[in-house]
């Protein structure tokens, strides 16, 4: 799967026209009707693609709800992956439109991780050791204390086997006419679903909301995240066991993921707190 191309795509062509996403490392093209070439930009080495080339076709075989892998192509040297297009909107856009529906789309989600965490994530990179390395790498940004604690309780974390998004968030999850789909599998890995829970709480939590709105409307977003929350986790344990105490002791590691430069000083805050509280696992 992972070196081919679908016959029945055009030919790789140079006029691809305007990208119609952009990202750090790729822009992201329309190619024929009904699929997407995410090409990386120059200078960013083919293991980038290679890597994730290898987690998309893994997910794929899974079964999971995620985007169709078509194969691999080279454009103009620049490494591609093939993707099916998928059209419609997220589910934060739902939320945000129709807050009345929050509880339906809070199970629904739930019902996406749950299924999610039931499939075996074998040959998908090592959740912790995924987390090792992005603490790592904002090592300079953090305290010697709250790094070194961090990695210590990362350590004396359970492994799993379950494939675990690591980016899990309404924002990631597309409506479309097939039904929910979740996208974004860069950070995926194979670990333990209460890891993974415990990333997304944060996430679902502690995302920046713009300073710009007014106070009314950032409290009704609160209000929001609230319920959210409390459905997803909810209904989540109704369909997979769920040890809150293990969902805790991931809270730490799964925060010193976050690599938004904009909210490094309310995740750190966050840590720093975290620290003054007794360990969560006896």
């Amino acid at each position: 799967m992972m070196g081919c191309v679908d016959e029945n795509l055009p030919a790789p062509t140079t006029a691809l026209g305007a990208p119609i996403g952009l990202g750090r490392t790729a822009e992201v093209f329309a190619y024929g009707t009904d699929a997407i070439v995410k090409l990386l930009r120059p200078g960013f080495p083919d293991r980038l693609g290679v890597s994730e080339a290898r987690v998309a076709a893994l997910v794929a075989d899974a079964g999971v709800a995620a985007p169709r892998f078509m194969g691999t192509t080279l454009i103009e040297g620049r490494y591609g992956l093939l993707y099916e297009r998928l059209t419609g909107p997220s589910m934060l856009d739902f939320v945000a439109r129709r807050p009345w529906q929050i509880d339906r789309w809070a199970r629904g989600f739930a019902e996406l991780h749950a299924a999610m965490h039931d499939a075996n994530g074998t040959g998908l990179p090592n959740q912790k050791a995924e987390l090792r390395r992005m603490i790592e790498r904002v090592g300079a940004r953090l305290s010697d204390g709250v790094r070194q604690a961090a990695l210590t309780r990362l350590d004396g974390l359970p492994d799993g086997d379950a494939i675990c998004h690591g980016d899990m968030h309404p924002g990631n999850v597309l409506v479309t006419e097939r039904g929910a789909v979740v996208i974004d599998w860069m950070t995926a890995s194979c670990g333990s679903p209460a890891g993974d829970v415990a990333r997304t709480l944060f996430l679902l939590r502690h995302s920046g909301v713009p300073p710009y709105l007014p106070r009314v409307q950032r409290s009704l977003i609160e209000l929001a995240r609230r319920r959210f929350c409390s459905v997803y986790l909810r209904h989540y344990r109704r369909l997979r066991a769920l040890d809150q105490l293990e969902v805790d002791a991931w809270r730490l590691p799964a925060r010193l993921a976050e690599e938004i430069d904009e909210e490094r000083a309310g995740v750190l805050a966050l840590a720093e707190r975290e620290l003054d509280l007794p360990p969560p696992v006896a």
